[in-house]
């Protein structure tokens, strides 16, 4: 026996935990260890723990699996097992626990401080040994390992040849044993206290993962000869020559986790060669966060059938960075932050390659659908995929970037261009910054990075102990601020991981004076009402008037500072002065060839100063008006006018038409519409007549001057030349083609009218999206002025306005791409803010990920809007094509890279689950009255339907815009129309649109957020409309529903009219509340017009536009198989 005494125990554990975070090959980058890193002057066999240089360390399985870990060989003539008769000695209480079954058991390294003692060490006593090699608890990574590692082990013997040192090895050579393994010396690792574990348990079978509890007896080990017979591993190329009393080639750690995992090979693992040269099981994609990598055999990848991995075990590791008495100072080891967030210091090399796992998205969860069938409505309201981000892309944990904020069209963005390509997919954000009743975390201080001007945000990773942080952007590093730590406002330190912009993708920015050219204006609104003869026979000027007088309490007017105008526009202008306290006067001027204001100072008034003048010249407004005979409209004039008084501190600019303009500058000539409607020549129509407007909006652009233009009536008015106002200026064009005072689109235009003005739009914005190396910004969407390559000048936001991107990739992009929109503005309190969303996405390799984490509402409203602009600017039968070409790539290149029948005809459509609803969401966009074909559409109305695709969200745009909701009111489930226990209203579920469905005994509602049908049957219960709207009979035509409630609650008799009124109710609420659309009576044998109205509502089927959705699926199908898309 030789003289040498073992290794040493490990030293007593600190108390941290290790947490797994990802798999894949090499070790996991992420995995903290009780260990500091060695130092360059360790020993070189030694393993350096824990640093990203290394691609594989010590003890871990090259399966990918969790590592595992060996004991130290025992001398020679020592047995690790107690010899028959004798009983061992008891195990140690302290620094390891005991265990009971020899193949749930596992030594560690020496040099892994804090694990669980071998079976050797528990049993037997162990001499002292010097410990100046191993770190201490609590020492700084400069202060471990400072010793070579052989210091802390005999040399080998002279009649050796030397062997490299490793922390899991021996240095003595192993006696020969009949029939065993050298790898069966390792057991798995006992489960230790959540202090204590360092690993997690391997990957094995549910009943040895059931570890006993360190307070349980030593257990005794079976013989030997009660393990199975083991095939030897095959020689490793390069290994020392076998020497002295071993006959068998000694295996290093990974030889022997390599041994190991093929004699004993966990669930889940992968099926080793059977034979030398034999193919390796073929690489498996995991999804990142949903467990180990689903890893396939060759025998099952024969079959077709994976074998999935057990999944992980234990709790992961929280993003919250331990607080309170415990939390280290700065510069002596950061405490784990965020999800595996390396310590300052130690690079970002690790989150880098774990990322790159988790970029490799799983094919396990990618599931491909056939459409033969109706579509999945619901599937619109269901979130989109989710993106799977590796652990310690967040320094802490934080919310992540709410959709409605903004959304990438891919949630696994292709790395290459060349993939991107291949996959055909749109890559493009959709940003609505401003949202309706939106509640943002403010941020005290603005910290951005000096090169790229980056804010500060959740993504970003702070190093030298935390007196820099990398930017998540461009990678450099920057100086934190000394002020980061301190709140000015307590004069007191705070806690940096509370702070807004670290703990929010959202937040905002309080604007210093630097950020502003001139102080914040008070907001300012200008009139311009039409007063023509064609108004007033539509009793435009009254209802309008009303409609500004009843809104003038919602007016933006905190700080009373807001101002008012109010011009009356036919052939001449009428000015209104209106001084505090005096009696209004009407000013007219005829010459509009060359605008002077007759009196500048009374004209653009204070709201809180002249309000009783303001009421007054309102109230009097239609009746001033009512009997005017004159014909002409001088918008143009009345434009310059308010340029003059709003120059000097911008403000908003109303419009309200009912004539077209036909007086001095900005006149235009009448197009007749209706000859050329259905023909390549109505794409002229959407053209403007000139650049005069287009001119004007640039430079009120400038002047931070936005429009809003309001349309009435049918008269033609060339809407698509005047549409151009609020275009550029980042306006409202709203359209009533059927206004009638005292008719309910009179009602609906104060409705909406009203909340338009009401809202707390920003004011004075601009608009930049920074986005990662790599990725740039080709295109933009929407109603705005493109000042410079990536800034958007926007002198109105209104809430809920949505802007669209274009993205192309230029370069091989990093494991996680960032985008980061930032909205310079000032608010309505006068405040002047900046808004900041940041959003993370993986990137990936794989073509199935790219396809299976595609948004496809994101898609289909990018899609929409580029289809849009595309009409706008060259022919609506151009941008049709274009989009349903743009669909059969989609699905033409998932066929080709993600199929079985990848050539060749296929018999049904297959798509990726994600984008099930894509060629009907492309459907519906061809018949909306935006791109609808045919002769049926005025000019007006399509402009008005392209506006609303440029600038709506797609929550809205999709459903119920392009795609409506229809119920059946005769057949509601008990607790629909009801709140539920959250207090939401309980919906109906969606029904198919299409007419087939349609019962001669129901009543449906189909509401599309423009107008709302009830269509009733001709055998419809009377006791049934009674309960519903208070009659038995009902005739078609405009239906204003009643409220039959008694104060909110519902009367008997009158249940269904109450349900139904509630969930009108909970479907305006889900737009916003931006509409208020009138509803029509269709009987089954009623209105013509009407029942045209609904057959367009029903996009499932075909009309004399477009075809059913069966018929489109065919369609695509076959030119898919042929190949020509």
């Amino acid at each position: 026996m030789d003289s040498r005494p073992p290794p040493p125990p490990p030293p007593a554990s600190n108390g941290r935990t290790s947490t797994p975070v990802g798999f894949g090959s090499g070790s996991s980058p992420l995995t903290q260890v009780q260990a500091r890193p060695l130092s360059r002057a360790s020993t070189p066999g030694a393993a350096n723990v824990g640093s990203p240089a290394e691609p594989q360390s010590a003890g871990r399985s090259p399966f990918g699996g969790p590592p595992v870990r060996t004991s130290p060989s025992p001398a020679p003539g020592m047995s690790p097992r107690p010899m028959p008769g004798m009983s061992p000695r008891p195990m140690p209480q302290s620094g390891a626990a005991r265990v009971t079954s020899p193949l749930a058991r596992s030594a560690v390294s020496p040099v892994m401080g804090g694990m669980a003692l071998s079976p050797q060490q528990n049993a037997y006593p162990q001499p002292p040994r010097p410990q100046q090699a191993y770190p201490q608890a609590g020492m700084s990574p400069q202060q471990g390992y400072s010793q070579p590692l052989q210091q802390a082990y005999p040399q080998p013997r002279a009649s050796m040849p030397p062997q490299p040192q490793h922390p899991a090895q021996n240095a003595y050579p192993q006696p020969p044993r009949p029939q065993q393994h050298p790898a069966q010396q390792a057991y798995p690792t006992a489960s230790l206290p959540p202090q204590q574990q360092q690993y997690p348990p391997t990957s094995l079978p549910p009943q040895q993962q059931q570890y006993p509890s360190a307070s349980l007896p030593p257990q005794q080990y079976p013989a030997q000869q009660a393990y199975p017979q083991q095939q030897m591993s095959p020689p490793q190329v390069g290994s020392p020559p076998q020497m002295g009393a071993s006959s068998r080639r000694r295996l290093y750690p990974e030889q022997m986790a390599s041994a190991y995992a093929g004699q004993q090979a966990p669930q889940g693992a992968a099926e080793a060669p059977a034979y030398s040269g034999a193919p390796s099981a073929a690489p498996a994609f995991f999804v990142p966060g949903a467990g180990p990598a689903p890893v396939t055999s060759p025998s099952a990848l024969m079959q077709g059938q994976p074998m999935q991995g057990q999944p992980m075990q234990g709790q992961p590791m929280q993003g919250q960075p331990m607080q309170g008495p415990g939390q280290p100072m700065y510069g002596q080891g950061q405490p784990m932050q965020g999800q595996g967030q390396p310590m300052y210091g130690q690079g970002q090399g690790q989150v880098d390659g774990l990322t790159q796992q988790f970029g490799q998205m799983g094919m396990a969860e990618f599931q491909t659908m056939v459409l033969n069938g109706r579509p999945d409505l619901a599937a619109l309201d269901e979130a989109p995929p989710a993106m799977r981000l590796a652990p310690g892309t967040m320094c802490v944990a934080a919310e992540e970037c709410a959709p409605r904020f903004q959304r990438s069209t891919l949630n696994a963005v292709p790395r290459t261009d060349k993939l991107l390509k291949k996959t055909r997919l749109p890559l493009g954000l959709l940003v609505t910054p401003v949202c309706a009743d939106d509640d943002v975390a403010v941020a005290p201080d603005i910290v951005r990075c000096r090169r790229c001007r980056t804010y500060i945000n959740p993504f970003v990773a702070f190093t030298d102990g935390g007196r820099r942080w990398r930017c998540n952007m461009c990678g450099l590093s920057n100086d934190v601020p000394l002020t980061f730590d301190y709140d000015s406002a307590t004069q007191t330190q705070k806690d940096r991981w509370s702070r807004a912009d670290l703990r929010n993708a959202v937040v905002e920015f309080v604007a210093p004076l630097e950020y502003m050219v001139r102080p914040p204006m008070p907001p300012a609104y200008v009139f311009l009402i039409d007063v023509s003869y064609a108004a007033a026979q539509l009793g435009a000027p009254g209802v309008v008037a009303q409609t500004i007088r009843d809104t003038l309490d919602q007016l933006p007017d905190a700080d009373g500072r807001t101002r008012v105008a109010i011009i009356g526009v036919d052939a001449q202008l009428h000015f209104f002065q209106m001084r505090a306290g005096a009696e209004p006067q009407q000013l007219v001027v005829g010459d509009v060839d060359e605008v002077v204001l007759p009196a500048p100072a009374d004209l653009l008034v204070n709201l809180s100063d002249a309000r009783s003048s303001l009421d007054l010249v309102l109230e009097r407004f239609g009746t001033m008006f009512s009997g005017n005979h004159g014909v002409g409209n001088a918008l143009g004039p009345a434009i310059r006018a308010a340029q003059q008084m709003l120059g000097g501190i911008g403000g908003r600019i109303v419009a309200v038409m009912a004539s077209p303009p036909t007086t001095g500058e900005g006149l235009v000539e009448l197009r007749a519409e209706g000859r050329d409607l259905g023909t390549p020549r109505e794409s002229e129509l959407l053209r403007a007549q000139g650049t005069w407007y287009k001119n004007v909006a640039a430079d009120c652009s400038r002047a931070q001057i936005a429009f809003d233009t309001v349309f009435l009536g049918q008269q033609a008015m060339d809407v698509a030349t005047v549409a151009g106002l609020a275009r550029y200026t980042g306006g409202t064009l709203l359209h009533y083609p059927a206004f009638m005072a005292g008719r309910p689109e009179a009602v609906r235009f104060a409705s909406e009218f009203g909340r338009h003005l009401a809202g707390a739009a920003g004011l004075e914005a601009v608009l930049r999206v920074r986005a990662s190396k790599g990725l740039r910004m080709s295109a933009y969407y929407g109603h705005f002025f493109l000042r410079s390559l990536d800034l958007l000048a926007l002198p109105s936001v209104d809430p809920g306005r949505c802007y669209a991107v274009d993205l192309e990739i230029d370069e091989t992009l990093p494991p996680v791409v960032y985008f980061q929109t930032a909205l310079l503005h000032t608010t309505a309190l006068g405040e002047r803010r900046i808004r900041v969303v940041t959003q993370a996405v993986p990137t990936t390799d794989n073509a199935h990920s790219v396809f299976h984490h595609a948004d496809q509402s994101a898609i289909a409203a990018l899609l929409a809007k580029k289809a849009v602009d595309r009409a706008l600017a060259a022919r609506l039968e151009d941008a049709r094509e274009a989009l349903q070409h743009k669909t059969l790539e989609i699905l033409g290149a998932f066929k080709t890279l993600c199929t079985q029948a990848s050539s060749g005809a296929a018999t049904q459509l297959q798509v990726p689950r994600a984008l099930r609803l894509l060629p009907l969401l492309t459907l519906a966009t061809l018949k909306h009255p935006a791109l609808r074909g045919g002769n049926n559409v005025r000019v007006a109305d399509r402009i008005a339907a392209m506006s609303l695709v440029l600038t709506l969200p797609p929550e809205t745009l999709l459903q119920p815009l392009l795609v409506p909701r229809m119920y059946a009111l005769h057949e509601l489930e008990p607790m629909v129309g009801l709140d539920d226990e959250s207090g939401a209203v309980v919906m109906p579920p969606h029904l198919p649109l299409s007419a087939e469905v349609l019962s001669p005994r129901g009543i449906f509602l189909v509401y599309s957020g423009a107008d709302a049908i009830l269509w009733v049957g001709r055998d419809v219960d009377p006791s049934l409309l009674s309960s519903l709207v208070g009659e038995p009979h009902m005739q078609s035509g405009v239906f204003t529903f009643p409220d039959l409630s008694d104060n909110g609650s519902s009367r008997p008799g009158f249940e269904l009219n109450y349900r139904t009124n509630n969930v009108l109710r909970a479907l305006s609420a889900l737009c916003h509340g931006m509409w208020a659309p009138p509803m029509f009576v269709c009987r089954e044998d009623g209105d013509q017009q009407i029942r045209l109205l609904l057959a367009q509502r029903l996009v499932e089927d075909m009309d004399t536009a477009a075809p059913s959705y069966s018929q489109f699926l065919n369609q695509m199908r076959d030119k898919i198989n042929r190949g020509s898309f």
